[in-house]
């Protein structure tokens, strides 16, 4: 999501965390790990730390082919665990 979407939430309860949408379903291009990472890492340097409590496509995955559909899942998978990684090395 560009920046000044993101920054209409900035100001909610900080208990309130938020799904991102981190796999655009318009495209057939697999989205790398790295790229969904990051799209997290911007997202929370935006809303704040620990915000983002779930990542998800940003719409249903109903016209894409399912071989398609599982590799999206799989890199956003990757991508959560990349993201979640880096945080633990943050925190220690």
């Amino acid at each position: 999501r560009p920046a000044e979407e993101l920054a209409v939430f900035r100001d909610l309860r900080p208990e309130i965390g938020m799904g991102l949408g981190v796999v655009d379903i318009k495209r057939t291009e697999i989205e790398t790990a790295e790229t969904i990472a990051r799209a997290i890492e911007s997202a929370e340097r935006i809303i704040g730390a620990g915000r983002v409590t779930y990542v998800h496509p940003d719409c249903g995955f109903w016209m894409l082919r399912r071989s398609i559909a599982d590799a999206k899942i799989r890199a956003l998978a990757k991508g959560r665990d990349l993201f979640e990684g880096r945080g633990a090395q943050r925190a220690a």
